[in-house]
């Protein structure tokens, strides 16, 4: 029991900045469902389950307001990641300097964790130089344009102003002629010439890249994988006080999904809802995909309609007072069942995988250029593209000739395992 002079501890942050060895990708363990199961059994058993009466059939839910949901599910504040960067070297440059020290560190994030805007922040509060990118022409027609801007060799290592380099994707291509860049480019900044500076690569770039130009051991660093507590105390516990509290609950059983700790001595994380343990582990420790599948998944419960003069009114259920929100300032938001992924065509090949491979080694790419990456002639190639888009396997950002196309959130862990599955270089993550 906490009290005045025993102040309850804050969790600590869910951001964290590692190197890419001591990243864990989470897990929802086996003895943990077990258990989970074998409690749910025993209070079947016992008919003391007084949460299932508030288990909401998926048919009675709603999907949330646009209004609302932008409140309780607000775009993921990167500048918290920056910050988990910015204390990582503080501590790395306060020990005495050995051979782990380097003068670029390569930030390597799975899709849709926004390494760019990481660094974006890093750069501005530290007054670091951001790096135009280069023109995808200018990687093609190898030219030293692009070279020749890069910022001149420091005079004085004390005074150097740190650079960043926030996309390290769009300065290859994956073609004959779409290397040479790259790989100048990686021999300036890791030799010195470039003095201190900071570079931003989307993890499957990063696999590429590996086979490229290796990168020195030790310099990639990472955000430390999200489970199922860093999830509750991102998404949810944020919305658990005040006025406005907000309870959330598993439409599934009815059950909070951020209970107290049990008495007989469970930690923290032992009380954190299996719903958020299973996410975690089902989008690899990814935030940013995370945040996609949480919003789709946020539901209300319609309101009751109120007993007009004359009609006979009846106590509401245990069921109809949580989803109304009856408790003084609290509102009920439910999380409803798990999304389904997008299907693969029946006839999935190699052409299908030739897109999702290049369109997730560059990010995005227009289709003009994803022609010029690939075998696949470009009159079959857009009708594939627009055959993969009515399954929701990819999707335009932009629109006319500058459109790019990219695997969307929520068909990328299906994408994934499809290369995977046909022993194609995937990521790390």
């Amino acid at each position: 029991m906490t009290d005045a002079s025993h102040p309850r501890r804050a969790p600590p942050s869910p951001w964290r900045i590692v190197t890419l060895d001591e990243h864990v990708r989470p897990t929802d363990s086996q003895p943990a469902a077990m258990r989970r199961r074998w409690r749910a059994l025993a209070r079947l058993l016992r008919s003391e389950d007084p949460d299932q009466a508030h288990a909401r059939a998926e048919t009675e839910l709603r999907s949330l307001p646009n209004v609302r949901l932008e409140h309780l599910a607000p775009a993921l504040d990167w500048s918290a990641a920056a910050e988990a960067l910015a204390s990582f070297l503080r501590d790395e440059s306060a020990r005495p300097p050995d051979a782990s020290h380097a003068r670029v560190r390569v930030l390597v994030c799975p899709p849709h964790c926004a390494h760019e805007q990481i660094l974006a922040h890093w750069a501005a509060r530290h007054g670091a130089r951001i790096l135009d990118l280069p023109d995808e022409a200018d990687v093609l027609a190898d030219t030293p344009r692009w070279l020749e801007s890069l910022p001149p060799p420091p005079t004085d290592d004390r005074d150097a102003r740190p650079w960043v380099l926030p996309r390290l994707e769009r300065c290859f291509l994956r073609h004959a002629q779409g290397l040479t860049l790259l790989r100048s480019f990686l021999a300036a900044a890791f030799s010195g010439r470039l003095g201190p500076g900071l570079i931003g690569c989307d993890s499957w770039a990063f696999a590429y890249v590996q086979r490229i130009w290796p990168l020195p051991a030790g310099v990639a660093l990472t955000l430390q994988g999200f489970d199922g507590s860093a999830l509750a105390e991102h998404f949810i516990r944020p919305f658990c006080s005040g006025v406005h509290a907000v309870e959330f609950r598993s439409a599934r059983s009815g059950k909070p999904l951020l209970p107290e700790p049990d008495s007989d001595g469970e930690d923290r994380d032992a009380a954190i809802a299996p719903e958020l343990r299973q996410l975690a582990a089902h989008v690899r420790g990814n935030p940013g995909l995370a945040w996609h599948y949480w919003r789709e998944r946020l539901r209300s419960a319609p309101q009751a309609r109120p007993a007009q003069d004359g009609e006979s009114g009846t106590a509401p259920s245990a069921a109809d007072t949580a989803s109304r929100g009856m408790t003084l300032g609290e509102d009920v938001v439910w999380l409803g069942e798990d999304i389904a992924p997008p299907g693969l065509p029946a006839d999935s090949g190699d052409d299908h995988a030739f897109i999702f491979h290049a369109l997730l080694i560059h990010r995005s790419l227009p289709t003009a250029l994803l022609a010029h990456l690939l075998p696949t002639p470009e009159p079959r190639l857009q009708s594939l593209l627009l055959r993969l888009e009515a399954l929701g396997l990819v999707a335009r950002d932009g629109g006319g000739e500058a459109a790019r196309w990219q695997v969307p959130p929520l068909a990328y862990l299906t994408v994934r395992e499809f290369l995977r599955s046909r022993s194609y270089l995937t990521d790390a993550f």
